[in-house]
């Protein structure tokens, strides 16, 4: 189904349950710049490899360095701008601001090696419905690969490389 895009709502929500084997629940908690940045080289700490960690964003758009060392990999943030680029303002990652963001209940409890940040979280809704309820205000929807998330590869032919078809 990658690339495809279903008809209806209804047929959007058969194709979700599909790839869904669980019921996972959206949460709200509070995060600072420092925990930020963990989650941030937590989900490209394994890269080039493929696994559940890699960071699904959105509000936020960042680059990381596939040769720098695990922990030392995100080299700068921007907010999304308005017009869904990424060229919002940066993003401090070492200054004392705070952020709500929102989240699976499985991240938030540390899944994927994620930091542990649940008793801050607030559940809201089973994603499910939060995904029902999105794909019935905003249908038709028009998916695009926005490039979000930026690799680079500060020594080329050395190492790593960046993916091919890096999100």
């Amino acid at each position: 189904m990658v690339g495809q895009m279903a008809a209806s709502p209804a047929t959007a929500m058969q194709d979700w349950a599909q790839l869904v084997s669980f019921q996972p629940s959206l949460v709200l908690r509070p995060t600072d710049t420092t925990e930020l940045k963990a989650m941030l080289e937590n989900g490209v700490s394994s890269m080039p490899g493929a696994n559940g960690r890699f960071p699904q964003v959105s509000g936020l758009c960042f680059t990381y360095d596939i040769e720098a060392p695990v922990g030392s990999r995100v080299v700068g943030a921007v907010r999304r701008a308005a017009d869904g680029s990424c060229t919002g303002a940066a993003i401090d990652l070492t200054a004392a601001s705070t952020y709500k963001i929102a989240e699976n209940d499985f991240m938030a409890s540390g899944g994927d090696g994620y930091p542990n940040f649940f008793s801050r979280a607030t559940t809201q809704d089973i994603m499910d419905q939060a995904l029902a309820d999105y794909v019935t205000a905003k249908t038709p929807i028009a998916p695009a690969i926005q490039g979000r998330i930026k690799c680079t590869d500060s020594t080329p032919g050395v190492g790593n490389t960046c993916p091919v078809n890096s999100p």
